[in-house]
């Protein structure tokens, strides 16, 4: 009887600790065994009063085309409402400069090659549409004070680059580069 009262307090605070474990778990294995690559990006806005020193960041991969869309993509705008999103892979390829370019969005797991999982906005009007927006979750890099405005300077000369460690196409923001 005693060992099973000290039994349940143990069990019940294992388990927020668990959850947290599994939470932390991808990120971490990705940073550790994922693969490099370049992004192009713009920053934006350095400072936020309840979030601290950051660097907001759009990336050139975030605004796609609609010819860089697989037909099924498109297809599955008249069956999903307009401005939800969709779950998509972004296959990339590397260009001339190292840096990693939008090839092709699909619906299907790519088999091989470099890809991002990535949600699709579904836009309202895909007929006047000229891009669409997919987001990775890499837009907030955190920095110190001096550090954020030092980046937020040079990018106005430069156009920074973030270094992102991808694995089985899910992605963490590393370090951001101005080149």
């Amino acid at each position: 009887m005693k060992n099973k009262r000290l039994f349940q307090p143990l069990i019940v605070f294992s388990i927020p600790v668990l959850i947290l474990l599994v939470l932390a778990t991808p990120p971490v294995w990705t940073t550790l065994t994922g693969e490099e690559i370049k992004l192009q990006t713009a920053p934006v806005d350095p400072t936020d009063l309840f979030r601290g020193n950051y660097v907001n960041l759009h990336y050139e991969i975030e605004s796609l085309k609609l010819s860089q869309l697989d037909d099924s993509i498109v297809s599955d705008f008249k069956r999903k409402n307009i401005g939800d999103y969709k779950k998509v892979y972004v296959r990339l390829k590397q260009d001339s400069d190292g840096l990693y370019k939008v090839d092709l969005v699909t619906k299907e797991k790519p088999s091989n090659g470099m890809y991002l999982n990535g949600k699709l906005e579904i836009p309202y009007e895909l007929e006047k549409a000229a891009t669409i927006q997919v987001r990775y979750g890499l837009d907030n890099y955190y920095a110190s004070e001096e550090k954020a405005k030092e980046m937020e300077t040079a990018a106005t000369i430069k156009p920074a680059v973030a270094l992102v460690k991808v694995k089985n196409g899910h992605a963490v923001l590393t370090k951001i580069t101005v080149e």
